[in-house]
């Protein structure tokens, strides 16, 4: 019965991905699919980004030499990441609703022993804070979806950036990037920021786009009262702490209070200045195990599109804004399990292109999250989990994903990849006979 069950699965994610890469059929040339269809097979197989591997994890009746040459010559290509990207963008964004977390961070590729590869430049290591090491800039995008159990998160997009060789800052490559998932989703979700993007520049942005957001602030910047630019603490202490809010897990709470105000948009004070009207959230962190500190939280932000009471603002905030940290888990697990830093191009172009077939990679990887009932019961050794912990699946998953994926695609060939035929039984709740009680 379990290899009856694990064949049936492993000839759906076969048919699952066909099925997500066959939209790019009418947007790109044949040889292009059969190039992304190839790098996406070969990187889940290989789990890496190094060509070599993918060369040879894809098992072709040439030499590995002549399949390198091949994939090298296509991930040369212009343009061919701004049509991947563009069309990740605009797949992911129909999935977007009101309540979406929209999360921006920065990131880095850190090459401390290369030289040669093009637009290499010194980057800032987010392990240490330093920029004494030479690398890339990345400005990855990802939103967060909530379900009664469970989350689902997507990856959007990712920007490689070369500071010797772009014109554009991260911070101009976030806006533009931003202002495309503002037209593909129809400004649906809700952008979600750290200490790092707390400036008027990002502020000034969204007034003009009317966008929801939630940025956690530095408490540097003055704000404006009753038409008074008043210091940031003396605002934030006036605010009566009123409320208490006590995170789903019941592990966490929180006294929050909330005040309306103004932040001024230009560079240095004016009579009349260009102003942005947003809410001011101070939250203290209130720990229930003795001799844990306590601390405070300052936010920054504004919903526009949404009618909403101070107390619902207060619960959102805090609850969106812990959702932040999912963005981190997703870079520690493509960096772990496809070696996101291991990449090995000396064209930039190549890197570039590389990233987003990383990307296209990392959104079916992603997808298979409601999946993960039919994972567990096919390979249960694989996605090891105990009956007490099974319901770790409704977590952060993808780990075991990667891993079943590997086995699962390990002897499939691109020209032997089962297209149609398979049933995708995705959201369907079904019992695990492995597990106690089925898992109910």
């Amino acid at each position: 019965m379990n290899c009856e069950q694990q064949f049936i699965t492993k000839k759906n994610l076969q048919v699952k991905l066909h099925q997500f890469l066959n939209i790019f059929k009418s947007r790109i040339s044949l040889p292009e699919y059969k190039f992304i269809l190839d790098m996406v097979l070969g990187i889940l197989k290989s789990q890496s980004v190094i060509c070599n591997r993918i060369a040879q994890a894809l098992g072709e009746a040439i030499t590995n030499k002549k399949t390198c040459e091949r994939l090298y010559r296509h991930l040369g290509r212009d343009g061919l990441g701004d049509k991947i990207q563009q069309h990740i963008i605009e797949l992911q964004a129909k999935k977007f609703n009101n309540d979406t977390v929209i999360i921006v961070d920065e990131s880095d590729i850190v090459k401390t022993k290369a030289k040669k590869m093009e637009g290499i430049a010194r980057v800032r290591d987010g392990s240490t804070g330093t920029y004494d090491k030479n690398g890339y800039g990345l400005l990855n995008i990802a939103a967060c979806n909530l379900h009664d159990e469970s989350y689902e998160l997507l990856p959007v997009s990712s920007d490689l950036v070369s500071s010797k060789i772009e014109t554009d800052s991260l911070v101009q490559v976030a806006h533009d990037r931003m202002v495309d998932i503002i037209l593909a989703s129809g400004n649906r979700g809700t952008f979600v920021f750290d200490r790092g993007y707390d400036s008027r520049v990002m502020l000034s942005f969204m007034k003009d786009h009317g966008c929801n957001f939630i940025i956690r602030s530095v408490g540097k910047r003055g704000l404006i009262v009753g038409g008074e630019e008043q210091n940031f603490k003396k605002v934030a202490k006036s605010i009566k702490l009123n409320q208490i809010v006590t995170t789903k897990s019941g592990k966490d709470t929180f006294e929050v209070g909330i005040k309306r105000v103004q932040v001024r948009l230009d560079g240095h004070p004016l009579k009349s200045p260009n102003t942005i009207e947003l809410w001011l959230v101070v939250a203290r962190y209130t720990p229930k195990c003795k001799g844990a500190k306590d601390g405070f939280f300052y936010f920054l932000c504004d919903f526009p599109n949404q009618d909403l009471s101070s107390e619902i603002i207060a619960q959102k905030v805090l609850q969106m804004y812990r959702l932040r940290w999912k963005i981190e888990e997703m870079h520690k697990h493509i960096k772990q399990e496809y070696g996101w830093e291991k990449m090995q191009l000396m064209s930039y172009t190549g890197l570039k292109n590389m990233n987003q077939l990383l990307l296209l990679t990392m959104c079916y990887v992603y997808s298979l999250k409601s999946y993960a009932h039919q994972l567990l019961h096919s390979f249960p050794s694989l996605m090891a989990y105990t009956n007490s912990k099974w319901k770790q699946i409704y977590d952060f998953v993808y780990y075991r994903i990667s891993a079943v994926l590997s086995y699962c695609f390990a002897h499939v060939r691109r020209y032997k990849i089962l297209k149609f035929g398979g049933k995708w039984a995705e959201g369907q709740q079904m019992i695990i006979p492995c597990l106690k009680n089925g898992g109910m």
